[in-house]
């Protein structure tokens, strides 16, 4: 087995394959393409590679030299370095212009050890001393090839590769409009029923005003409110989402309670009182189990706790209060407060902030409070 197959092997790669054509290296002779002004040294490297193995292409340089390499097909290039009208330098300039996988070894008669260095410097394989002898010009033959079959190999890969990675990109591309395609699909159903979903809604929370009369549109001012305050104290979209549907049904739970309670005019007992109390908890057994309300439940349980553990139903306190059920629990003093009743009219603002203002810190979150006053929501319906 010869140098080059078993270089080539011991890298794990095919060693017939990779000629730059369409025929396989052990099927044609490789060509070596011999640039010399001299005749003699032309000759004597003929003989000497056709004995080899190798087919030669010779050339006395000169102008017309680049328009003989242009022309070829070969796998090396053997150049001497000092030349009338076109130098070596200039050939390897052309070379590795045009053919950068094509290794090129220049020939020196001089021991210019600058020279030298430029040449290498510019790309050329290796450099031979004149006269050549014939062991060390076959030896850098077969390195100058291997490295050759490495080069074409490495073109190749890096073309499969950029093939791949359009291929990869073309596809990713498909694939995002798809999803694009299906995204935009879902939001349209997504908010459909998020449309469905807050016209249920409404139907129960108009349900809840038929059983209490004094509380007529206080369900869609509290939604406007919460939302609007939420958002002011940072809730994700999902919360948002969630304290719009918690505040149209916050008093669900009334649906339990006794009418003649809930509408009577007068103060209530002790006992009126505590029935009263049951209703955070009833619409909280309502919409357990209905895995959309699931987060809803949590928070109208808890809208009527006061930050200071006073309220119910489990004395829950300052931030063990979900953020959500303290924002309703502003919304909802404000609104009742400043609402009209049977029994009396509804309260001017600066009364009712003054009352909110006091009660922060004990029943109402102060940090909510503030947010409330300062960002003036108590104008937001009239915007």
């Amino acid at each position: 087995m010869d140098i080059l197959k078993q270089s080539l092997e011991d890298l794990s790669i095919p060693a017939g394959r990779y000629d730059g054509g369409d025929t396989p290296m052990e099927d044609r002779k490789r060509k070596i393409f011999i640039v010399d002004d001299e005749e003699p040294i032309r000759k004597v490297m003929n003989t000497h590679l056709s004995k080899e193995g190798y087919s030669v292409i010779q050339s006395r340089g000169g102008s017309g030299v680049f328009a003989d390499l242009e022309a070829g097909n070969f796998d090396l290039v053997i150049c001497d370095i000092r030349m009338p009208e076109v130098d070596g330098i200039q050939v390897l300039d052309f070379l590795r212009k045009n053919f950068e996988t094509v290794p090129v070894i220049m020939l020196t008669g001089l021991t210019d050890v600058t020279t030298v260095i430029e040449v290498m410097k510019k790309g050329a394989f290796d450099y031979l001393m004149k006269p050549v002898k014939k062991e060390d010009l076959m030896s850098i033959i077969r390195k100058a090839l291997v490295h050759r079959d490495l080069l074409v190999r490495n073109k190749e890969l890096e073309l499969e590769n950029r093939e791949y990675q359009l291929f990869l990109e073309q596809k990713v591309r498909e694939r995002t409009k798809e999803l694009n395609s299906k995204a935009i699909e879902l939001q349209k159903a997504y908010g459909h029923l998020k449309t469905m979903n807050i016209q249920f809604i409404n139907v129960l929370a108009e349900t809840i005003e038929a059983k209490d009369r004094h509380t007529r549109g206080h369900c869609n001012r509290m939604r406007r409110l919460c939302v609007e305050l939420g958002r002011l104290a940072g809730l994700s979209p999902e919360d948002l989402e969630m304290i719009e549907y918690a505040s149209l049904l916050h008093d669900l739970g009334k649906i339990g309670i006794n009418e003649t309670v809930l509408n009577k005019p007068g103060p209530l007992t002790e006992d009126e009182c505590e029935h009263i109390k049951e209703h955070p908890e009833i619409g909280e057994k309502i919409l357990q189990g209905i895995p959309l309300m699931e987060p809803v439940a949590r928070i109208i349980v808890s809208h009527h706790e006061n930050f200071d553990g006073s309220g119910y139903p489990r004395n829950l306190k300052g931030e063990d209060i979900p953020l959500p059920s303290r924002v309703i629990a502003v919304a909802d003093i404000y609104d009742a407060m400043s609402s009209d009743r049977p029994y009396r009219k509804g309260l001017r603002t600066e009364i009712v902030l003054e009352e909110m203002l006091r009660v922060a810190g004990s029943q109402l979150d102060p940090a909510l409070v503030d947010i409330f006053i300062e960002n003036r929501l108590y104008e937001f319906d009239s915007k």
